[in-house]
């Protein structure tokens, strides 16, 4: 999965598995309300495409910010009781940027400078950022989602959107959620704690890496 490739969560883009056997959806025009969502996504693709990782961050909620400089601050402090207080995927995370970055690279970058790395290090998949793209936007209120296209087909992965000060931006709340439930899930049917099942997960990627 890309999320645990890339080690960071912003990267609903990254995640985007295309189902081959789902047929393209045809290109249907835009209601009104969809455009500044539609918007909003592909400026957070058009900085990851660029390799500007660090500027997507001024696109995404606050609460996801605030999620990711807790996945930063865990992977530097790298003991139990910031690790603890993270779910399944942000333990994931941090101790995937442990094993990737050096003790020193961590202590030295914020959240937007992993973010430039991680582009820069190809953890996202930049294939797969140029194909992304939004299927149809529902729009309620003040949130909004839609399922990620890539190649034109659906994929696993749902973006959503939440409008703060009048702006959409990208909530990775339920990107955290899901990618936790997933884990948990994983390493019950291994019949394994999620630490231990974690570390051979991040044992395998390392060697797949080093290839």
């Amino acid at each position: 999965m890309g999320v645990v490739r890339a080690c960071l969560v912003w990267l609903c883009l990254a995640c985007a598995v295309s189902v081959s056997a789902w047929p393209a959806l045809a290109a249907a025009p835009r209601a009104p309300e969809e455009a500044p969502v539609v918007a909003a996504f592909e400026r957070a693709r058009g900085a990851l495409g660029a390799g500007r990782g660090a500027e997507v961050l001024g696109m995404l909620t606050k609460g996801s910010v605030a999620r990711l400089d807790a996945v930063r601050t865990a992977a530097h402090a790298g003991d139990g009781p910031s690790l603890d207080r993270l779910d399944s995927a942000g333990r994931f995370a941090a101790l995937g940027l442990r094993r990737f970055l050096s003790p020193a690279e961590l202590r030295q970058m914020k959240t937007g400078d992993i973010a430039n790395v991680a582009l820069k290090k190809g953890w996202l998949g930049p294939n797969i950022i140029s194909q992304a793209a939004l299927g149809p936007v529902r729009v309620k209120g003040e949130r909004a989602n839609a399922v990620v296209l890539v190649d034109g087909r659906p994929s696993l992965v749902q973006a959503d959107f939440v409008r703060e000060g009048g702006q959409w931006r990208i909530d990775l709340t339920q990107l955290f959620n899901t990618s936790s439930a997933m884990l948990d899930s994983f390493a019950a049917i291994a019949g394994k704690s999620e630490r231990q099942f974690t570390d051979e997960l991040l044992e395998k990627l390392a060697k797949r890496v080093g290839k």
